[in-house]
């Protein structure tokens, strides 16, 4: 079985928690889902940096 921990949070921060996951949901579950999230955006943010700073070196597919 994986090495686990405790953390505190605050009983707020619980039930936001709760309210997150799906039934059945374990909070290693629902805190891996938001990590992925957090992830996701944090790549599109970077795609949508890296569009602003070279448009000139983009061309629209429409225009092809």
């Amino acid at each position: 079985m994986a090495e686990t921990t405790t953390i505190q949070i605050k009983k707020q921060t619980r039930d936001q928690l709760r309210a997150i996951g799906a039934m059945g949901d374990d909070y290693n579950s629902v805190i891996e889902k938001l990590i992925i999230e957090h992830n996701r955006n944090e790549l599109v943010e970077y795609g949508e940096r890296i569009v602003k700073e070279h448009t000139d070196k983009f061309v629209n597919v429409n225009e092809l």
